[in-house]
């Protein structure tokens, strides 16, 4: 996936990204059965939803849809609001640890909804190809809703069955999946206040005592008109 950078840490393992060495304010990748959103995936039949009903997912404002379409689409939501409403609630269950401070929050609400984007998006694909009859290929769409209820898209990309299957899932480490991905498109807006909060975030970190390196600008390949 190009650009959307942002500080990593030994506690998780991740994708190296040249010149950085900092702190990441995620902690647990999202494998299958994390957050509920993957659970018994192998038992559905294609098209199943991609969230069980019993997800926390949901509560914190998490949304998916999926459509019948050649290929078909993941669409991909989340809800500004309610993502930061329930942030408290995600350090507690350890997505995010308590770096994540409510004056941080404020500074960087792209940041942290890309950060929780790029670690349930393996969940999602693995519920979607697991599937009996699931197509060839798929599209994922993410976007956000602003609190002034607009919707912004985020990032897209295709995965196909091929790729789906070179995928090591039982030792999916931190962007493997992501390496795998066809035809990524980062958003213009949401690359650059990602990548402008991404280096508020290593500021905010530094003066806390925490080592971190500033990101190096973005060098996305592909971005939406």
């Amino acid at each position: 996936m190009p650009s959307l950078t942002y500080p990593t840490i030994p506690e998780r393992p991740a994708t190296p990204r040249p010149g950085m060495h900092a702190a990441i304010l995620a902690l647990g990748l999202i494998l299958p059965g994390g957050m509920g959103v993957t659970a018994h995936a192998a038992s559905l039949t294609y098209p199943a939803p991609i969230m069980g009903t019993e997800t926390t997912a949901h509560a914190w404002g998490i949304e998916t849809r999926l459509a019948q379409t050649t290929p078909c689409m993941v669409e991909m939501t989340i809800n500004q609001a309610t993502f930061m409403a329930h942030m408290p609630e995600m350090i507690q269950a350890g997505l995010f640890n308590t770096l994540v401070t409510p004056a941080l929050r404020q500074q960087a609400p792209h940041y942290l909804m890309n950060t929780v984007q790029m670690d349930v998006t393996p969940g999602f694909v693995h519920t979607l190809f697991s599937q009996r009859g699931a197509p060839a290929r798929c599209h994922f769409a993410w976007s956000y809703i602003a609190p002034n209820g607009t919707r912004h898209p985020m990032v897209n990309f295709d995965v196909t069955r091929q790729a789906y299957d070179r995928i090591d899932w039982a030792q999916l480490r931190f962007g493997d999946m992501m390496t795998m991905a066809q035809n990524p498109v980062v958003d213009r807006e949401f690359d650059a206040q990602v990548n402008q909060e991404t280096i508020d975030v290593t500021i905010a970190l530094s003066r806390s005592g925490i080592s971190a390196d500033l990101p190096p600008p973005t060098t996305a390949g592909t971005h939406s008109p």
